[in-house]
């Protein structure tokens, strides 16, 4: 893991995290996601309130097959404005392109003149807008004219442009379209000024907004577009009236039946009239439903402007403000609080914004980011993470290395091989836990005839034992070369170690062999047991040595002496808690017992061999299961 090494330091990684958040946030090349999300809040949103002063007219299915006309002739037309002035209309929009002349024109003309309150739309070619457009848009050629005999006599004339962004749904549209030197409003938007009483005369184009007779101001987004402001779904939305059966319910009026629908709800109402019928060109993808009538964009914008129900987006600087304060929110939990707490701090981030952005559209129809914020939080998580995850790996190795040279040291603490002295084979074993032990061992000739024979265990594991460990054994070897019984060495220690080592302490025990005499001499300070296999007997004993207490626990005590032979071929072990201890899967014991049974069934092996017997019994027991203890034994066997 040589690139650890290379890991930039965290300052310059936020500095560019946040330089990259900045033009993120600027040049939006996520947008098309923070779309789908601006759709997801349309979605979760409650229905809009919707004016009543709107109807739809739909040129439906059943329109189409009981007319058994395509497309519908303008005397047909004529009809419907006819019957709508006459039922108290107060104004009609037409969302039908009539650019080609037809043998029907006049009679349309003299029915749009006489009603004075119809309102045509028209089309243009006009580019899909990029940040930095200005209002207003400028055509780029005339995609679908009005005819001149309709446009003389029209109440009011509008484009009926669309924005289609890159997933295929219609969520913008140009307020207004500069056609020379004029300014040519949407449709919906012209009937909704003219439905106020506002004078379209009367403009100012500013970023991030329009201002029409100083009365009304729709926001506009940074490239220009204004944003619809859809109350429903289609079918849920205005109230919906069939151009058939508007027609067919005039004709049974006046020819006296009763009326199929009650044509009063036409008075005083603003009727928008277009196609629905399926196979029709006007059908579009919006952000709470795949297909649309355009109609419904219309009369959405006329009733987002006489409602003044908006959609309005935070702006440039805003956004790169919020951006940067959810970088640096999410990142201070990261950094301040462990992995799991951070996640969970970061979900709570996440959850958090997404609830206040929901509440701001909602509430105030705020469009502000939601994918890039969310988008940071997961990497700023997940990066701090990596990032933490190097750090501890640099660090890891670093303690690696110092724990090696530790390893290295503590081993040095440990005696030069003895494997055999005047007849008595020696054999010893230590494998800590960790990289360092707590466990101690020495075994050295005290003269001629005599061989000390020192093993302990610290309270504990890790580095803190091993220095306890370490000052044990030094204290151990000036001791044991000054006073040539076993009592009086671990008299000394006890009142070095006594007070020093808060709340640790040592168990020891001490041998000393007289090969000449065949007698042992043991003081133990709370370690135990001592195993003697006694060859010619085929059994094995416990040493009953005195119960003291450990070195460091208390300062008046006095160790005392338990001395006993040893023929040849008797063999001496003494082992540290971690053997008997050593648990394996099910957490179940080694246990006396079977160290007991592995020397006797290996009673005629050398040291060596027994203490290898011993190991691969113990790593077989225990498999891969971490130590539970530093294990150290050692065999002393008097050979026959």
């Amino acid at each position: 893991m040589k690139f650890l090494s290379n890991v930039p330091s965290k300052s310059w990684v936020i500095f560019f995290s946040a330089v990259i958040i900045c033009l993120l946030s600027i040049l939006k090349p996520l947008n098309n996601y923070e779309l789908l999300f601006l759709d997801l809040r349309f979605k979760l949103r409650p229905p809009l309130d919707i004016t009543q002063d709107i109807i739809v007219i739909e040129i439906s299915d059943d329109t189409l097959r009981n007319l058994k006309n395509w497309p519908l002739p303008r005397d047909f037309h004529a009809s419907l404005v006819d019957v709508l002035k006459e039922e108290g209309a107060k104004i009609i929009v037409f969302d039908i392109l009539f650019s080609e002349p037809t043998q029907y024109d006049d009679v349309f003309s003299v029915s749009i003149k006489n009603a004075g309150n119809v309102y045509l739309p028209l089309a243009y070619y006009v580019h899909q807008p990029q940040r930095g457009d200005r209002l207003p848009f400028k055509k780029s050629a005339l995609l679908a004219d009005l005819c001149r005999s309709l446009k003389d006599y029209a109440a009011g004339v509008g484009h009926i442009n669309v924005f289609v962004d890159g997933d295929g749904k219609t969520r913008t549209i140009p307020l207004f379209i500069k056609d020379g030197d004029q300014f040519v409003p949407s449709l919906g938007l012209k009937a909704a000024a003219d439905w106020l009483g506002l004078d379209m005369r009367n403009l100012e184009f500013k970023r991030g907004r329009v201002t029409i007779d100083n009365k009304l101001s729709p926001p506009v987004l940074e490239n220009g577009g204004f944003v619809v402001n859809y109350p429903d779904k289609w079918s849920r939305s205005f109230k919906h009236f069939s151009y058939f059966e508007i027609l067919k319910s005039y004709s049974e009026k006046k020819r006296g039946i009763k009326p199929t629908l009650d044509l009063s709800v036409i008075k005083d109402k603003a009727c928008f009239i277009g196609l629905t019928a399926v196979g029709t060109s006007d059908l579009r993808a919006t952000p709470l439903e795949n297909i649309c009538p355009m109609l419904g964009l219309q009369a959405s914008v006329f009733n987002s402007l006489l409602n003044r129900k908006f959609i309005r987006d935070t702006g440039l600087i805003f956004t790169l403000l919020i951006n940067l304060a959810v970088f640096f929110l999410s990142l201070y939990a990261c950094l301040k609080l462990a992995p799991l707490r951070a996640f969970l701090a970061n979900s709570l981030l996440g959850l958090l914004y997404f609830l206040i952005s929901l509440c701001l559209f909602i509430v105030y129809g705020l469009w502000i980011d939601l994918f890039l914020p969310i988008l940071i939080i997961f990497f700023t998580y997940t990066c701090s993470t990596f990032y933490r995850f190097i750090d501890e790996n640099k660090k890891r190795q670093l303690l690696e290395k110092e724990l090696d040279i530790a390893r290295a040291i503590q081993r040095s603490f440990l005696p030069a091989e003895i494997s055999n002295f005047h007849g008595l084979d020696i054999s010893s074993f230590l494998q800590p836990a960790k990289f360092v032990a707590g466990d101690l061992y020495d075994v050295f000739v005290i003269d001629e005839r005599k061989i000390g024979v020192f093993i302990g265990d610290v309270s504990g594991k890790g580095v803190p034992a091993a220095l306890i460990m370490a000052q044990t054994i030094s204290l151990f070897r000036i001791f044991s070369r000054q006073y040539p019984n076993s009592p009086e060495v671990l008299n000394r220690m006890n009142r070095e170690f006594y007070g020093k080592f808060s709340g640790r302490f040592v168990t020891c025990m001490y041998i000393i062999i007289d090969i000449e005499k065949k007698q042992v001499s043991v003081s133990s300070a709370g370690h135990s047991p001592l195993l003697l296999h006694r060859r010619g007997e085929e059994r094995i004993l416990e040493i009953e040595l005195s119960a003291d207490l450990p070195l460091g626990i208390t300062e008046d005590i006095e160790y005392k002496e338990v001395i006993f032979n040893m023929e040849e071929g008797d063999e001496i072990i003494v082992f540290t808690d971690g053997l008997s201890e050593a648990r394996d899967k099910r957490n179940q014991e080694f246990g006396l017992a079977n160290i007991k049974n592995i020397i006797l069934k290996s009673s005629r092996l050398t040291a060596a061999e027994l203490s290898k017997d011993i190991e691969s019994a113990l790593f077989g027991f225990s498999g891969r299961q971490p130590l539970h203890d530093d294990i150290t034994f050692i065999v002393l066997k008097s050979q026959e």
